[in-house]
């Protein structure tokens, strides 16, 4: 399949999905166990975009415990992070993605201990097909820390193109395990 129809393929899947928050606890509690997010200080995490899991208890699991949370903005075709807090102000593009307001503060991805990565789709190498921006590929070309990604498991496919770009996942989170992807 083509990366369009695999975007299509998972958005129906996730449309239908059964026992979604149960699901979601499943991938939360696995998620809260992995050494790399018990390790570290800091995480960079988008805000959940439509049908995706929901990262807003993975952030309050973060402030509850003390980690310093950046979220994602695109600023002039380049995916910049910026400081977010329980009082942050988001605003809202015109695609429905809730972003950091201008008064946030801008910190470097490179500071930061662990990023969470979205996707459409993974393949259990860590390869992924996102919203076809390639803004996180971009971001990832020099980071050297953990990334992870949490997905239900009816985002896992066999097989699709990789492109030269693309920049696989270390880790997955499903709702039945932990895929330890390179």
């Amino acid at each position: 399949m083509e990366k369009q129809e695999i975007r299509q393929f998972i958005t129906h899947q996730l449309n239908t999905l059964d026992r979604r928050q149960q699901r979601e606890q499943q991938i939360y509690d696995r998620l809260f166990t992995v050494l790399a997010w018990e390790n570290a200080r800091s995480i960079a995490v988008t805000l959940s975009f439509r049908n995706e899991c929901s990262t807003d208890p993975i952030i309050e699991k973060a402030w509850e415990l003390g980690k310093q949370v950046v979220i994602p903005k695109v600023v002039q075709r380049e995916m910049k992070f910026f400081e977010y807090l329980p009082n942050s102000r988001l605003v809202e593009t015109t695609m429905g993605i809730r972003e950091p307001d201008d008064t946030a503060v801008e910190r470097s991805l490179n500071t930061i201990d662990l990023c969470l990565v979205p996707g459409r789709a993974f393949m259990r190498n860590g390869f992924r097909v996102g919203w076809g921006g390639g803004f996180y590929d971009r971001a990832l070309v020099d980071y050297q820390e953990s990334t992870l990604a949490v997905a239900f498991e009816c985002q896992l496919v066999p097989a699709f193109a990789v492109e030269s770009f693309d920049r696989p996942v270390d880790q997955i989170v499903t709702e039945s395990e932990v895929i330890l992807c390179r």
